[in-house]
């Protein structure tokens, strides 16, 4: 009970333990059928760590920090900080759950004498139990030096990709994480509601995002990610984001066809896609029909977005109905999935193997693409037996282009 009252008091949000022991009872038993005695998984950064968090409900940081997860035991954390003979303080006592050990190094991702460090503990952490077969879990977040150095201090032991077994747990949501998604759907719809306000004629994009991310993080959000592209509709766009080098100095002016983009974490981690479009004056015809012609698809998406099935067949019947309109198929993706990353699987593609269950949350955005313009709606669903409802159906709702200004 103290280590509970301790984390409330130090978090936004503290993930339930028994919602960890959910996954980690669900993620063993896949790991006993496949005969995988230890999963290793690591985290980068902040937009895309999502894996470590939904094994240890601590949030990737800018500097490398990976979980050993065995099978049979607790887990083992190995993160940035002093080495021994210097107790290890990272991450804090109070913020571990299921874990056994932590060791910290010194090691600077960007320092090529010290790539072996973290490797090197990893793999003798392993060792220890003789272990035959290890996953490795999110290779797209994994360094090459982690990777090169655990295959290099275990051999004879077989290395896997065990992503699809921890995706199978992970995709399918729990009562608390759909809780959590909900929470970013009001996060966005306020940030939204700012937005409407703070884009105006005078102002530049950048002033407008910092105030939708300002407000958004008084609010509890945890990572902002915001993005709006503007310009008349026959030129390609300004774009401005909060993050990076980019600094638009035009300001908006009447005329002007608004892009806005608002990717945005709540309290706990969980994220919400959110796009739409906003015009200071008339709303341009072609933009009108193009906005029309994506609204339906992506109602043509959902209603086929049903357990049992993969999302080829969503994709399929909204790109022949995106065809029939004289539009070129979806290029890049029409969706993906949400959780603790920004983008997870799984994915709006024609190649993505995954059979969709009850439970999975989406983020469906098909577009319609028309000279300067790529028309585009997204909000966040989730897979029900009927098909992809709205996570949240008063944001879903307010979906028509705002004029403003």
């Amino acid at each position: 009970m103290e280590d509970l009252l301790s984390r409330g008091d130090r978090r936004r949000y503290s993930l339930a333990t028994h919602e960890l022991e959910r996954r980690w009872k669900a993620v063993r038993e896949r790991m006993a059928a496949r005969g995988i005695d230890f999963l290793v998984v690591q985290s980068q950064q902040r937009f895309a760590g999502g894996y470590l968090r939904w094994f240890t409900d601590i949030p990737g940081a800018n500097f490398p920090i990976s979980a050993i997860f065995p099978r049979e035991e607790d887990m083992t954390i190995i993160a940035h900080g002093s080495a021994a003979p210097i107790p290890p303080s990272n991450p804090p006592e109070w913020a571990l759950r299921g874990v056994k050990e932590r060791i910290n190094t010194p090691a600077l991702p960007n320092v090529w004498w010290e790539d072996q460090w973290d490797g090197e503990k990893a793999a003798e952490v392993m060792m220890r139990r003789k272990p035959k077969t290890v996953g490795l879990v999110g290779l797209g977040n994994m360094s090459g030096a982690l990777y090169a150095n655990i295959l290099k201090g275990m051999p004879g032991v077989d290395i896997v990709n065990a992503s699809d077994l921890v995706d199978e747990v992970r995709m399918v949501k729990s009562e608390e994480e759909l809780r959590l998604h909900r929470e970013s759907a009001y996060l966005h719809e306020m940030g939204y509601a700012v937005a409407k306000r703070a884009i105006r004629p005078g102002r530049t994009a950048g002033e407008a995002i910092e105030e939708i991310r300002h407000a958004q993080a008084l609010a509890g959000s945890e990572e902002q990610q915001i993005s709006i592209a503007f310009g008349p509709p026959d030129t390609p766009p300004n774009s401005q984001h909060n993050w990076g080098n980019t600094s638009v100095r035009r300001t908006f002016r009447d005329g002007d066809v608004v892009n806005l983009l608002i990717e945005s974490s709540a309290a706990g981690g969980y994220f919400y896609d959110l796009r739409r479009f906003l015009c200071i004056g008339s709303v341009p015809k072609e933009l009108q029909e193009a906005y029309a012609v994506a609204k339906e698809a992506r109602v043509i998406m959902a209603e086929k977005l049903k357990p049992g099935v993969t999302p080829k067949v969503a994709v399929e019947a909204s790109d022949r109905f995106l065809a029939s309109k004289g539009f070129p198929p979806e290029s890049r993706m029409a969706g993906h999935g949400q959780g603790l990353d920004l983008g997870e699987r799984p994915l709006m593609r024609r190649d993505e193997p995954a059979v969709l269950e009850s439970g999975m949350v989406v983020s469906v955005h098909p577009t319609a693409r028309t000279g300067h313009m790529a028309a585009c709606i997204a909000d966040t669903y989730v897979i029900t037996e009927s098909g992809a409802v709205p996570i949240y159906k008063p944001l879903f709702d307010d979906d028509e282009i705002a004029v403003i200004g």
